[in-house]
């Protein structure tokens, strides 16, 4: 996965707020290291019913075990 079409980065996962009062999960990226990525937000939307809490546990979770985003430019 050394192509030059893979770009690998350091992140972490953040709840929100979003517009409608809903929970969402944030994807933060650190020091711009996925230069195809700059300017672009990644939230993921929550099933129905989600509250506060289980969205902050899911991000508790993932950031135990996730090091990084991997981005492959097909």
């Amino acid at each position: 996965m050394n192509s030059p079409n893979v770009e690998r980065g350091s992140c972490r996962f953040k709840t929100v707020e979003g517009p409608d009062g809903k929970p969402i999960i944030h994807l933060e990226l650190f020091h711009n290291s996925v230069t195809c990525l700059n300017g672009i937000a990644i939230d993921f939307e929550l099933l129905s019913g989600s509250t506060m809490a289980q969205a902050e546990n899911l991000t508790d979770a993932a950031n135990d075990r996730i090091l990084g985003v991997i981005v492959s430019k097909s």
